[in-house]
């Protein structure tokens, strides 16, 4: 009998120790999502600034841009404007990988600290956790006199409610002169030839002619030294020097001086002007920079601009639309403004997350009335882009996504420039000749597509996703 109540009372502890772990556990994903759940409308004051900005000019403007579209071009075009750096060099970006790529940005920023250069770089908290935390790669630059880095919202399991805001913001700025902006991340699948699967990419390249307080450049600049300041910016330093470290400082002193034999192009100057079009203006657009629940800025600022169009083409990687954002581009539909959208077909798509959000959301995408040109290139494309008219091109990091619009920080210019409206566009109509489009209830298909079938894995893997994904939709 005594038996039988001591095994009873063990069980009955047990039941408890459950239910006390379950609770605990739904407190936690509480604590994690519940601050995101409501969508915040964006304020009145914020409306009336917007209003009163200027998008348009009808003057030729001081500052000149490049398109970048290969990521070979890419890499080197960052590391000839680190070695062209003599006062400052701001770098911000989501992920930075101690791969090759990686490391010959390290090695380009260590170098340009040893010549006296003031080297500041700004990490998300996502990579400060998974690439950065030990890697003696990191540490070794940050161990130099002339560096600081700050990680943005470093991941704290103590405090939950933080987690899902990111820093999403990617470009590179020297000197305040000139500065590169986009969507590419540092890492072999961004930069650089190193990578047999790689991301298709774009991002401008802006370059000042002319000192101007009311510039793109300034606005970055401010912008730069907002996330900066922000007490969610933590300090990044190398606490103790250990031979490990010291021996990879010395690798990436040794690796600098191997690109200049591999890249000699880096070391000889580069005519800023001849490798730049003209613009009339260019014009920075952004979220709110705290690590919290975020007004729709981005979102807000882009559905104005292509409300003012006649036509518009949108690429994003992938799609995963709110019911504000569902509104909004039925809105465009509704005025008569046509609406294209470039996105990854799901066999190609390199976001799990985001493909099968699109097997479960499309016939609704499609009840917008936008067009979704599905894109089965030989790479899946990771481009932000939005094409109005013939002047209007807008690039950066802002994916068509409830995590860009609501959660992350993000990064668009705004350009107005009929040259580059037009090399954009014609990226465009290239692209839709390999993508399919639905219409009137079936597809089309561009000269150039060509289908590729799930693997068995794959398609049960997507399978699960598709009912896992669906609570967690806002969040991907």
């Amino acid at each position: 009998m005594k038996e039988y109540r001591k095994n009873n009372c063990l069980k009955k502890r047990k039941i408890r120790w459950r239910w006390v772990l379950l609770l605990l556990f739904l407190l936690y994903a509480s604590a994690l999502t519940l601050p995101y759940i409501f969508h915040k409308k964006v304020s009145k004051g914020f409306k009336e600034t917007f209003q009163n900005r200027e998008f348009y000019s009808d003057r030729t403007g001081t500052e000149r841009v490049a398109y970048l579209d290969d990521n070979r071009e890419a890499l080197l075009y960052r590391l000839r404007m680190m070695e062209e750096a003599q006062e400052e060099i701001l770098l911000s970006t989501f992920d930075f990988n101690e791969d090759r790529a990686g490391k010959e940005i390290l090695s380009a920023a260590l170098h340009a600290a040893e010549r006296g250069v003031s080297v500041r770089i700004l990490v998300d908290g996502i990579s400060g956790f998974l690439d950065m935390r030990n890697s003696p790669w990191f540490q070794a630059v940050a161990s130099h006199e002339n560096v600081t880095i700050r990680v943005y919202n470093p991941v704290n399991l103590a405090k939950p409610w933080k987690i899902q805001a990111r820093l999403h913001d990617k470009y590179l700025m020297i000197d305040r002169k000139m500065y590169l902006l986009g969507g590419r991340n540092t890492t072999n699948l961004f930069l650089g030839e190193y990578s047999s699967s790689k991301n298709i990419d774009r991002e401008l390249f802006v370059y000042q002619t002319e000192d101007k307080k009311e510039s793109s450049l300034y606005q970055l600049s401010e912008y730069f030294e907002a996330v900066w300041k922000l007490e969610d910016s933590r300090e990044y330093t190398c606490r103790n020097l250990t031979e490990k470290i010291k021996e990879c400082r010395h690798k990436l002193t040794e690796q600098y001086k191997a690109l200049e034999k591999e890249y000699p192009e880096i070391h000889k100057e580069w005519n800023w002007e001849e490798l730049t079009m003209e613009t009339n203006k260019v014009s920075l657009l952004c979220n709110p920079v705290e690590a919290e629940n975020k007004e729709p800025w981005m979102w807000y600022s882009l559905h104005q601009l292509m409300m003012k169009g006649k036509e518009v083409t949108i690429y994003t990687p992938y799609i995963i639309c709110g019911k504000e954002m569902y509104s909004d581009l039925s809105w465009l539909s509704e005025k008569g403004i046509p609406v294209d959208i470039i996105t990854n077909d799901v066999a190609s798509g390199a976001n799990p997350w985001g493909c099968t959000d699109y097997l479960n959301q499309k016939k609704k995408i499609w009840k917008t009335g936008v067009n979704v040109y599905e894109f089965m290139g030989n790479h899946s494309c990771h481009t932000k882009a939005v094409v109005i008219d013939e002047r209007m091109s807008i690039v950066g990091s802002y994916n068509l996504d409830m995590r860009s619009t609501y959660l992350d920080t993000e990064l668009m210019l705004a350009v107005d420039s009929p040259e580059l409206n037009q090399v954009i566009r014609k990226e465009v109509e290239r692209d839709k000749t390999y993508s399919r489009v639905m219409e009137e209830e079936q597809y089309s298909y561009g000269e150039n597509y060509k289908e590729k079938e799930f693997g068995i894995w794959k398609k049960i893997i997507y399978g699960v996703l598709r009912v896992v994904t669906i609570p967690l939709r806002r969040f991907l």
